[in-house]
């Protein structure tokens, strides 16, 4: 009895080291699987969640905006240089007209016979001349002689000086009355468009009065111009000859190509810009004076280069970098910058057409990082 009691124990304690065992066992392997979840669970959170933009190839300018309103490329009010009554205007608003055209004349009859008045004054002078002259020389072979006195000499020579004056006087006189007939007729001196008419036929013009509009009005609109102002930064980077693109309301469809012709070398004194003139061709006439419109001059422009997002740029130290995606790494480059349009700009070295580069993110990954694409780009 003692005996099988004694035994009884024993398988008790067997059983018991038994199940402690396990006990140990399983503890150890639970803790081992969760090490191994653990690990899993980090790599997993270490992969940085990025976005990214591709390296391409494009063009890329440097623009500065302006607005401003189109001029006349020349104007002018077509005013006589005598007074006088308007005889005839042959022109309406908004006709074309050509170089030399006539566009009204003064009523001429007045002009006219000033000119046969004058042409009669010239005539008398000119046979007074004539007759003086050959005084002159006789009296001069006569007093080679000694066959004048002193006293006859002078005074046939004081009467051809008098006469040559008088011939000379009266050439001046007909030809202001021949240039007052041919200013009375008003010619165009520039092709363009009539853009004013302010006088009716029969009424009196006088070009000394001030404040008088003339005749007519007569606008260049074959190109057309266009004044900006530049601040001082932008002015010393403006140069004639730079291209200048131009849209207007009337036309949203359209851009109209110009080019800078002058820029001031002094500031206006009360605002402190410069002026920049912009010259347009208007062949088909479709700017008019006065649009208000939107200018862009190209500072700078270049074709075919590569470009990033400036979102890829990290600034350090004043160098530029980039990270570039290799397989599932972020890896940090070093980069050159050119010119910058907007939110894009142009890559001197560092990458290649086609790679990728992260935008997003950029600040959360260092060299090398792990990262994990979820947008831009590439989904």
């Amino acid at each position: 009895m003692a005996v099988m009691k004694s035994k009884n124990q024993e398988d008790i304690m067997k059983q018991a080291m038994y199940k402690c065992f396990v006990f140990i066992i399983g503890i150890g392997l639970l803790a081992g699987g969760c090490s191994r979840k653990s690990s899993i669970d980090k790599e997993v959170v270490s992969a940085i969640p990025v976005e990214i933009a591709t390296v391409k190839t494009g063009n890329l300018r440097k623009i500065f905006s302006f607005t401003g309103n189109i001029e006349p490329w020349r104007q002018v009010n077509i005013v006589p240089d005598v007074g006088g009554k308007v005889g005839k205007i042959y022109v309406e608003v908004g006709d074309l007209v050509t170089k030399g055209q006539i566009l009204a004349e003064l009523d001429a009859e007045t002009f006219k016979l000033r000119l046969e008045q004058a042409k009669a004054g010239l005539a008398v002078a000119q046979a007074n001349f004539e007759d003086a002259k050959r005084n002159w020389e006789r009296i001069k072979e006569l007093k080679e002689k000694d066959s004048v006195s002193e006293q006859q000499y002078e005074k046939v020579q004081l009467g051809y000086n008098a006469a040559k004056a008088q011939l000379q006087q009266a050439q001046v006189a007909f030809d202001l009355a021949e240039w007052q007939l041919r200013v009375s007729v008003m010619k165009a001196p520039f092709a363009g468009v009539i853009t004013g008419k302010y006088m009716n036929e029969g009424e009196i013009i006088n070009p000394q009065m001030p404040g008088g509009r003339g005749v007519v009005g007569l606008m260049d609109f074959s190109r057309v111009k266009i004044t900006v102002r530049a601040t001082e930064i932008q002015v010393h980077q403006i140069s004639p000859g730079q291209r200048a693109e131009i849209s207007v309301d009337a036309y949203p469809n359209r851009v109209f190509i110009g080019e800078v012709y002058a820029v001031s070398s002094a500031a206006d004194p009360g605002s402190r810009t410069f002026e920049v003139q912009i010259k347009v061709p208007n062949p088909d006439f479709a700017l008019k004076a006065g649009m208000f419109c939107r200018v862009e001059i190209v500072i700078n422009e270049r074709n075919n280069v590569l470009t990033i997002p400036v979102d890829a740029i990290l600034n350090e130290e004043g160098k530029h970098y980039a990270f570039v995606i290799e397989s599932d790494r972020a890896i940090k480059r070093s980069v050159e910058l050119g010119l910058q349009e907007g939110t894009v700009i142009e890559l001197l070295s560092g990458l290649h057409e086609g790679e990728k580069v992260v935008t997003v993110g950029k600040e959360m990954i260092e060299d090398s990082s792990t990262v994990d694409v979820k947008g831009g780009e590439v989904q």
